[in-house]
């Protein structure tokens, strides 16, 4: 068996293991089988590359220091996940920069990206309203947090209209993946405690650091066809 199937066999397990735990509400199950995922999917990237990107490495490593500061449940420990996710957002803008291109928008591409962003910032805004006044002390780092990757999802979706590459495409889903696993924990830590929610974002918790592996081993030639 290759070794890179081995990996993506071993997710399987411990992803499908994240979600049963979330699913039958059992903590334990995912204190021992969450912290895998990210070293397996760095094991995934490593094995896929040619060159190890260090800022990419961090970028893992800021994902997996979020999962244990949840986990473990330390003191202010919420506090430090969103500042290792924030963080992680931050050096996702430099890729989101270094991957750019001249820009050639179509007029059908201004009005795909006037309609999301019309979309987008009604979906943001829906949510900021009803979390808002729960957020408490923590309201400061929330609300820079929804600005961030309220941000960082309308880069990703521009960027990959004007350039239609796999790379960008899957740039593109990882953050819309973390968008919506953010979305459904803020919803039930901050709104209404939901069962579905939990499963929602463990789901898309695991799925937007996969696309990540794949944005960093995917080719970044264009598909556009140039008009």
């Amino acid at each position: 068996m290759k070794v890179r199937t081995l990996i993506k066999i071993l997710l399987l397990i411990t992803g499908g293991l994240c979600v049963l735990s979330t699913i039958l509400q059992n903590p334990i199950i995912e204190l021992y089988a969450k912290p895998m995922t990210v070293p397996l999917f760095f094991m995934l990237y490593w094995f896929n590359v040619d060159k190890v990107d260090s800022l990419f490495i961090v970028v893992l490593s800021l994902c997996f220091l979020g999962d244990i500061f949840l986990l473990t449940g330390i003191e202010n420990g919420f506090r430090y996940v969103l500042l290792s996710y924030t963080l992680c957002y931050f050096i996702l803008f430099y890729f989101l920069y270094k991957n750019r291109k001249p820009i050639e928008y179509s007029n059908i591409d201004v009005i795909y990206m006037v309609v999301f962003f019309v979309f987008w910032t009604s979906i943001v805004y829906a949510i900021f309203v009803v979390t808002n006044q729960n957020m408490g002390d923590i309201r400061p780092f929330g609300i820079a947090y929804f600005v961030i990757l309220y941000s960082l999802l309308i880069g990703a979706i521009f960027q990959y209209i004007n350039i239609r590459s796999p790379r960008s495409l899957w740039f593109a889903i990882a953050i819309l993946n973390f968008v919506i696993s953010d979305a459904c924990f803020a919803l039930d830590r901050f709104y209404v405690p939901s069962l579905e929610l939990k499963i929602i974002n463990s789901i898309y918790q695991l799925l937007a650091v996969f696309f990540l592996v794949k944005f960093k081993i995917s080719s970044a030639d264009p598909l556009k066809i140039r008009r």
